[in-house]
């Protein structure tokens, strides 16, 4: 398993590779040490610079989804909310008919955030959970809301 780094103000974004598939993205609260071969240029890092920086609405790189039936369903349906938009956790259950709290359990075990934008789902009445540290969640809201598509 290769792992490969991007550096933010607020920590790092560590991905895991196997296969030539993404399988595992992280986000850490702290900046991560690059080692050499890790710091080369990739499609996987590549794609995540260009969506900080605004020139990407959604990554489309090869990644492998573990999880089951009702969860990929979810997953599927959230990785198609629009850039800079938000949907509650109960406007998605309702439109695939499961239980909202399905939907929060499905995004708790998200194992490759921003991929599937789970940052987007929000609660009905605040941000809602999120299963890496909350300030990210901030972060990756506020990074969409702000970006002027050139």
């Amino acid at each position: 398993m290769e792992k490969f780094f991007v550096n933010v103000e607020i920590g790092s974004i560590i991905l895991y590779v196997e296969d030539n598939k993404v399988t595992k993205i992280k986000l850490s609260n702290k900046i991560e040490e690059e080692e050499e071969e890790e710091t080369q240029d990739n499609i996987f890092t590549q794609q995540i610079i260009e969506y900080l920086n605004g020139n990407r609405k959604k990554l489309d790189f090869n990644v492998k989804i573990s999880g089951g039936k009702v969860f990929k369903k979810i997953w599927d349906f959230v990785k198609n909310i629009p850039y800079g938009q938000t949907m509650t956790y109960g406007e998605i259950a309702k439109k695939l008919d499961v239980n909202p709290r399905v939907v929060g359990f499905a995004m708790n075990k998200n194992q490759l955030p921003i991929y599937i934008p789970c940052h987007r789902v929000i609660g009905k009445n605040n941000i809602g959970g999120f299963n890496s540290d909350l300030k990210w969640k901030k972060y990756l809201l506020e990074l969409e809301k702000n970006t002027n598509w050139r």
